[in-house]
């Protein structure tokens, strides 16, 4: 069955990920370009920005816009030829298209900004939403919070990337600490971008984008020979304990090379 329209105005839940499900956001610079874009856009359209979570291999946005589809269709261009001239790719960076839903009641955009921001938690990234680096945590009650979770200076890089509109949600809440507890002890909302049998979460932890980045030591990736791919596997394995699956992601290679390589290494 043809799928209708795309709705192009009003409060978007917006939802984009990796193609191939890999692992897309290796390092800062990777997710503060990815914001700045987001802004840089959204400012162009006349588009607000609400929340955000960035995860590894897929993002959330919640914004308000006349014209979603071109929003989303510039920023998400616009990052992928920034990423693939960084990293030296040709490869499609998202799947398309991306997902979006209106939200059509402040209930709706209640619940949604707090999906949005129980992702890290959800994923087990970390214990609470606000030691996510990632997201739109820390522009809540931003005059009141004398000391960060996620630190002034990575708050600061944060807000120079992108303007987030949070009196919404803010005026939901007394304080801070209140917004903070009720955000970490609601029961999991479920979205209405994402199919409830979705398996798009990613439990990557960054450890593992960091030790290869460590092990690479400057090298790109794309540089390395099929041997010394395979070492790199069996290294990454063994240093942090990750899942094949979780490694496959990050270097962006097939699972069942992953696996071999590993299998091999303990016949060994």
């Amino acid at each position: 069955m043809k799928k209708g329209k795309r709705e192009q105005e009003g409060i978007m839940h917006v939802y984009f990920r990796a193609n191939g499900r890999y692992t897309v956001f290796y390092d800062d610079e990777d997710n503060i370009e990815l914001l700045r874009r987001m802004d840089k856009f959204a400012k162009k359209y006349e588009s607000t920005v609400f929340e955000f979570a960035l995860m590894g291999n897929h993002a959330h946005f919640l914004v308000y816009t006349t014209c979603v589809s071109v929003l989303m269709r510039d920023t998400l261009k616009s990052y992928s030829r920034w990423y693939n001239k960084k990293y030296k790719n040709s490869n499609k960076v998202f799947k398309t298209p991306f997902s979006s839903a209106c939200k059509r009641s402040d209930e709706w955009v209640f619940d949604t900004s707090m999906y949005i921001l129980r992702n890290a938690t959800v994923a087990r990234i970390c214990s609470k939403a606000e030691h996510h680096r990632w997201c739109s945590m820390s522009f809540h009650f931003r005059d009141e919070k004398r000391h960060l979770p996620i630190g002034y200076n990575q708050y600061l890089r944060l807000s120079e990337a992108i303007e987030i509109d949070t009196s919404f949600i803010d005026s939901k809440f007394k304080n801070f600490k209140e917004f903070a507890d009720y955000v970490n002890n609601i029961p999991i909302l479920r979205s209405s971008v994402i199919p409830d049998n979705a398996k798009w979460e990613s439990n990557t932890p960054g450890t593992i984008a960091a030790e290869a980045s460590r092990l690479l030591n400057g090298r790109p990736l794309n540089s390395l020979k099929r041997d010394e791919i395979a070492d790199l596997i069996v290294n990454l394995y063994r240093n942090t304990g990750a899942k094949m699956l979780q490694i496959a992601s990050v270097l962006h290679v097939d699972y069942k090379f992953v696996k071999h390589c590993i299998a091999r290494e303990k016949n060994a």
